[in-house]
C-alpha cells in the first residue's frame, strides 16, 4: 500500500514544470557558412526565459562527421537566447554539445518534493522519505550538458548516434533524419559513460505546454523507444539525480536534452 501511496503522489504532481536547457539547430545549415545555435532555457519547450551566457558553459563541443572536434564559439546572446556559432566544412551530419558549470541551490521541502515528483525521480522521494527527510530543504548542486543533432546540406557523412562524452546523455540509435511520423526513435541514456536503467525520459515539441509530451522509462540496457511526434523540431530530455551527501549539498542533478530538426 506504500508503494501504491508513492505513485498516487507522483501522478498527481505530473504536471509541474522543469527548466531545461536546449540547443536549438538551425533551420537549413548549410556547408561553409555560419550557423548559429541557440542556447535556450525554459520550461516550454523551445521558449526560452533567459538568455546563457555561452561564454560561461565550461565546456562547449562540435563534432565533425570523421569524430573530429571543432569550434563552437560563444557569440553572445539576443532577446532571449544564448548564441553559439559553428562553420560545418561539408555536408554531412554534425554533433553540438555544451556543459555548463555547477550551480548550488537550496529548495524547500515542498518545493524539493515537487521537483521530485515531477522530474519523475521516484527513487530520491522514496530515500527522503526511508531516511525521514520529506520535511527537510533540499541542498543541491545542479548542471546541464544539452546535445545538438544537426544535418547540414544533404549529405549522407556523419554519426547521430556519436558519444561525445557528457555526463548524462542521450545517445539516439538510428538517424533520426531518416525518420517519419510514426516512427520511433531508440536510444540509450548513458551516465558517466554507463547505461542508465529506470531514467525517465521526456519528449516534447514547440511550446506545447508545461510537461513533456509523453514520457517513457528506460530498460536495464538504458534503452527506450522514442515515438517521433512531428517531423521538425523535437527534443527529449532527463533529470537523473544522485546523493553525494557532502557538506555544501546533499544531492547532485544532472540535466540533459536532445534536440534535432526531422525535414519535411
Amino acid at each position: 500500500m506504500k508503494f501504491h501511496g508513492i505513485l498516487v503522489v507522483f501522478l498527481a504532481a505530473a504536471h509541474a514544470s522543469a527548466h531545461d536547457l536546449w540547443l536549438v539547430p538551425p533551420e537549413k545549415p548549410e556547408p561553409k557558412k555560419a550557423a548559429i545555435f541557440r542556447a535556450n532555457s525554459g520550461s516550454k519547450f523551445s521558449k526560452s526565459d533567459h538568455a546563457p551566457d555561452p561564454a560561461r558553459f565550461r565546456r562547449r563541443l562540435l563534432i565533425h562527421p570523421d569524430g573530429s572536434e571543432g569550434s563552437l564559439e560563444p557569440g553572445g546572446t539576443e532577446d532571449r537566447s544564448g548564441l553559439l556559432n559553428a562553420e560545418p566544412d561539408r555536408p554531412a551530419m554534425y554533433v553540438v554539445a555544451v556543459e555548463t558549470e555547477p550551480k548550488l541551490i537550496t529548495l524547500e521541502a515542498d518545493k524539493f518534493n515537487d521537483y521530485l515528483v515531477s522530474d519523475g525521480l521516484a527513487h530520491i522521494y522514496r530515500l527522503r522519505r526511508k531516511e525521514g527527510t520529506l520535511d527537510h530543504p533540499g541542498r543541491e548542486r545542479y548542471s546541464k550538458s544539452p546535445k545538438a543533432i544537426v544535418q547540414v546540406g544533404t549529405g549522407a557523412g556523419g554519426d547521430p548516434c556519436r558519444v561525445v562524452g557528457l555526463p548524462l546523455e542521450i545517445v539516439p540509435l538510428r538517424n533520426p533524419f531518416a525518420l517519419k511520423v510514426g516512427d520511433t526513435l531508440p536510444v540509450r541514456v548513458l551516465f558517466r559513460d554507463e547505461p542508465l536503467a529506470d531514467a525517465n525520459l521526456g519528449w516534447d515539441v514547440p511550446c506545447d505546454g508545461d510537461a513533456p509530451l509523453g514520457t517513457v522509462r528506460t530498460d536495464a540496457r538504458g534503452e527506450a523507444l522514442v515515438p517521433i511526434a512531428q517531423l521538425r523540431l523535437t527534443t527529449i530530455r532527463l533529470t537523473h539525480m544522485t546523493s553525494p551527501k557532502t557538506a555544501d549539498y546533499e544531492w547532485e542533478s544532472f540535466w540533459t536534452t536532445l534536440t534535432f530538426r526531422i525535414p519535411e
